[in-house]
């Protein structure tokens, strides 16, 4: 009686579509349906990207920023392929070039990714994998070594740490060993990327706002999501109105952590645009390359 009833949101579902892009002209709504057995057809999925969240297709001080959203059969291979698919076209991000994707290793996803997106920068939640890991090797010894690999900004650090880890266990060091650290550790990431995040708790965290919306009648989910969504750039845009700093409030700090490492830094010139970089207070020692404007600064 509050929310509607299911039967006939589900035959309204094309309506829904044909009026978000009639009435927001540049958006993507489509809707999938099962046409192997005799009619009537049934939902399979409903897939939908707003124009204004693919155009402004960025956020500058790092919050979540919802592009599109989609409600599938059930998440397997096919599925992620499908939505990966619709979301680079809206993104004009041809098979994923310039993106940095982070995923917990959902079943099929990562097939999908190697389909559709194999230009893009792959992750792997450390959280779950240490979720995996500590189900066999668990402890503080253990734990302690694993995020200082995952955090390790440079090869010798990272070898250090699994060297320690080989030394407690070499099934351990072997489970790690097993995953290209390219997908888990910083100092293995693409210096094209610019973000270090390790873990993607902010899908986990709006994930959390969606428990409210699961259970609806699919228009009514739909509209929920929009609503939402709507809402949060809204407040978004109202927040910055009154910000008057030059850059955005995470950026700032940020450069203001920089600013307090670099004051403990000395640099040796090698040659052209490589340096030798020591720092004061954490006693590390590092090889720096880059133009001399840059080191100087």
């Amino acid at each position: 009686m509050i929310y509607g009833d299911g039967d006939y949101e589900y035959g309204r579902v094309w309506e829904y579509a044909a009026a978000l892009t009639k009435y927001n002209p540049g958006s993507t709504a489509i809707v999938v349906v099962d046409n192997d057995e005799n009619p009537p057809s049934l939902f399979q999925r409903m897939y939908v990207c707003l124009k204004a969240c693919k155009r402004f297709f960025m956020d500058p001080n790092n919050n979540i920023y919802p592009v599109a959203w989609a409600v599938v059969e059930v998440e397997n291979r096919e599925s992620w392929t499908w939505f990966l698919s619709l979301l680079m076209e809206d993104l004009e991000k041809e098979d994923g070039a310039g993106l940095t994707i982070i995923s917990d290793r959902q079943k099929g996803l990562l097939e999908a990714f190697n389909i559709v997106t194999p230009k893009a920068e792959i992750r792997f939640c450390v959280r779950h994998i240490w979720a995996n890991f500590k189900q066999q090797f668990s402890g503080p010894v253990y734990k302690e070594a694993f995020w200082k690999a995952c955090r390790a900004t440079s090869i010798a650090e990272f070898n250090r740490e699994l060297e320690g880890i080989k030394f407690l266990s070499t099934k351990a060091h072997a489970y790690l060993t097993s995953i290209p650290a390219k997908h888990w550790s910083r100092h293995a990431f693409s210096t094209t990327s610019k973000t270090n995040f390790l873990m993607n708790n902010m899908c986990e965290s709006f994930n959390v706002v969606l428990k409210e919306a699961r259970d609806k009648p699919i228009i009514t989910l739909m509209e929920w999501i929009r609503r939402y969504v709507m809402k949060r750039h809204y407040e978004e845009r109202v927040g910055v109105v009154g910000y008057e700093g030059r850059v955005m409030p995470l950026v700032t700090k940020y450069l203001q952590w920089a600013d307090d490492e670099c004051r403990l830094c000395s640099f040796v010139h090698s040659i052209s645009g490589e340096y030798e970089v020591t720092h004061r207070g954490l006693k590390k020692l590092c090889i720096w390359k880059g133009v001399n404007a840059l080191a100087k600064t």
